[in-house]
């Protein structure tokens, strides 16, 4: 797998890896802000919408980036995690928006295979999650398979694992991998971030 190095001076490379990053902080902030109430649920309504228009913009205008996006709404999706108002203003924003690319603009071709693997390795990351959050056992044992379950599960990375399955195929270039991390390490430091300001709060 070789590197393209005419990639590092698109704008498009960076544009997707600054927009992950933000996409990936901006679903915690919003999580945040109903389930820990570590932030203000006024500011994620009107952030929610904003989000959504990036997401679906993001997503619509590389198929790659249609692919991997829409594997991460899907596995929610079917796992129930979209649970509050903010993410399904934000939910209808992408698809309102994303309505609107298809019809009056233009619209990308899916590409099925990876779509089914990464929802798959998606959906499982989030049964993983869920599995090691409410099995107390996961936090109190000190045995490796227990540890690096938690380790694996709690950063999700099957799904990282598949992309870059994907890449080494040679179908996704390197740097959606790149965005792709940067998606789920924003999420992971506004979590640290939410939980550091309830714990200032409560002291």
């Amino acid at each position: 797998m070789g590197i393209d190095w005419l990639l590092i001076f698109d704008t498009n490379l960076y544009f997707f890896l600054l927009s992950y990053t933000i996409l990936g902080a901006g679903i915690k902030y919003i999580d945040s802000s109903f389930d820990e109430k570590a932030f203000s649920k006024k500011k994620a309504m009107v952030f929610a919408p904003l989000l959504g228009i990036l997401w679906a913009y993001t997503m619509l205008i590389n198929e790659i980036s249609t692919t991997i996006l829409l594997a991460v709404i899907l596995a929610v999706l079917i796992k129930g995690k979209i649970d509050n108002y903010a993410h399904q203003i934000g939910l209808a924003s992408i698809a309102i928006f994303s309505i609107f690319i298809i019809f009056f603009i233009d619209g990308n071709e899916l590409l099925l295979l990876p779509l089914l693997l990464l929802t798959s390795a998606g959906l499982i990351d989030e049964v993983g999650n869920d599995v090691i959050e409410y099995n107390k056992q996961f936090h109190k044992s000190g045995r490796f398979r227990y540890r690096f379950t938690l380790y694996f599960f709690g950063r999700r990375y099957l799904m990282k694992v598949a992309i870059l399955y994907v890449v080494l195929l040679g179908i996704f270039p390197w740097y959606f991998l790149i965005a792709f991390i940067l998606f789920d390490e924003a999420y992971i430091i506004m979590d640290i971030f939410s939980q550091s300001r309830n714990k200032l709060d409560i002291s």
